[in-house]
């Protein structure tokens, strides 16, 4: 924290740059900006507290506060929807929380050349909503669609449920407008679809988690909203049996939007046989001739497969139920953690087995019911799953050894530590697994060339060097 008089000559700048109906100083106000939903250590709770939070409204504004962060080294943490679960947003030195919440307005939307520019501080679902009144949408439906902001999902290089027919949001960025850590204001590129011209220095700041600059801005590639969208619900044995299945689909060349195999402990509900113990659901989405076509030819997979088709308006409704339940599930921050890794799958069953057999008994973790096992089967394959921390004596040094040996385990199987969700504090030190010092000290390089005081959200992403 700063010291009492230079807090206050901080206050005076602040208030003068943007207005004090923007700047929150006072503990009250700043206890809601101690951490995101990473499950810190119990007696660390609370104690993490910025100097000030800074609710900004547009990019001129986050110039001035960070011009004034620059001229004393005050760190910078900037912040969307607060939904991150790996510490991203801690303010471990103290320093300006940027909360980029009022930066909320669609800029412009060319329906013509499909893309649309925002500031980055509306949610993912304000930004659904107003491309519709245009028949558009953006296609990147993740886990925190209702809470996270666009600019939080870049930072993080979100994942999106519709991967295999859209991508995700990095694949959704043409240009981006960032306010520097000496207070310039950089455009990455051009507003073009494509371009062949000059570094592609957006990629730069997708996944980035705020360590690089401030986003004000951001031009995204937008799609028009399909005429026909289907789900369709099938039911397997078990797992491995849905996840065979899932690899089949993944190899059959139907263009689905989106499908998930996971283990479910609310199969009775969905109208599954007795004994079957896990499903698979595939989305599809386009021309109301398309969509029929491959409902189809998924129905004949799933025939094809050994799995057993759920009733159709029990498809749709466990859909719409599955998204507003993931959604939720992003605000609960109880005794459990989640598992975003990527593993090939020629190496799943194997991660899984040395995983549930071998690491959880070892520390004391057990997986939560109906969550031991899940597989996307888009194109990017995530392994996921969630567990019970560790509980009784020394049960924080047990939760960070399953994490080194989780991140140790699906490196050495070819993989990486995180698939989503970015890396934050929670994984920072687990980095040398998956990257050589050559390539760590790379990116410490561009950091340094980015943020040579070291102002913009420090301590995270990259682990410190040696």
């Amino acid at each position: 924290m700063l010291e009492p008089a230079i807090h206050e000559a901080v206050r005076k700048e602040l208030v003068a740059a943007i207005g004090g109906s923007k700047v929150l100083w006072m503990k009250s106000d700043l206890l809601p900006y101690t951490k995101d939903t990473y499950r810190i250590r119990f007696e660390d709770e609370y104690k993490y507290f910025p100097d000030f939070v800074v609710l900004p409204e547009s990019t001129s504004e986050v110039q001035s506060v960070v011009k004034i962060a620059s001229s004393k080294k005050i760190p910078l943490i900037p912040k969307g929807g607060g939904s991150n679960r790996t510490g991203m947003l801690v303010p471990v030195y103290g320093g300006i929380v940027v909360d980029t919440i009022r930066m909320n307005r669609v800029i412009e939307v060319d329906v013509a050349n499909l893309h649309v520019t925002v500031q980055t501080g509306i949610t993912l679902k304000e930004l659904e909503d107003r491309l519709a009144e245009h028949r558009l949408w953006l296609t990147q439906e993740q886990g925190s669609l209702r809470v996270a902001t666009v600019g939080g999902s870049i930072s993080t290089s979100g994942f999106s449920r519709r991967n295999n027919k859209y991508g995700t949001i990095a694949d959704r960025v043409m240009s981006l407008e960032v306010v520097l850590a000496d207070g310039s204001i950089l455009r990455t590129g051009p507003k073009v679809l494509y371009t062949s011209t000059g570094y592609r220095l957006h990629q730069l700041f997708i996944g980035s988690e705020g360590t690089l600059g401030v986003i004000t801005e951001a031009t995204l590639r937008v799609e028009p909203i399909p005429e026909a969208r289907e789900v369709v619900l099938s039911f397997y044995s078990d797992f491995w049996t849905a996840m065979a299945a899932a690899q089949r689909l993944m190899a059959s060349g139907i263009g689905y939007s989106g499908a998930e195999a996971y283990e479910a402990s609310d199969m009775d509900e969905l109208g599954a046989p007795k004994g079957l113990k896990a499903l698979l659901y595939v989305i599809l989405d386009g021309t109301k001739g398309e969509v029929e076509a491959q409902a189809d030819s998924v129905k004949k997979f799933v025939a094809g497969t050994g799995g057993i088709l759920g009733a159709h308006d029990v498809a749709m409704s466990f859909l719409t139920r599955y998204v507003e339940q993931w959604c939720g599930a992003r605000a609960l921050t109880g005794f459990e953690d989640v598992i975003t890794c990527y593993v090939p799958m020629e190496h799943m069953r194997e991660f899984y087995d040395k995983l549930w057999n071998d690491i959880g008994p070892r520390h004391g973790i057990e997986p939560l019911s109906g969550e031991k096992f899940s597989l996307d089967a888009g194109r990017y394959k995530m392994a996921g799953g969630r567990y019970w921390l560790p509980k009784g004596e020394q049960a924080w040094e047990k939760y960070q050894k399953v994490l080194r040996e989780i991140a140790g385990l699906a490196t050495r199987l070819g993989g990486s530590v995180q698939s989503c969700h970015g890396i934050g504090i929670q994984h920072r030190d687990n980095l040398d697994l998956e990257y050589s010092e050559v390539a760590l000290e790379t990116m410490r390089r561009i950091k340094d060339t980015f943020d040579p005081q070291n102002i913009m959200n420090p301590g995270k992403k990259l682990p410190a060097r040696k």
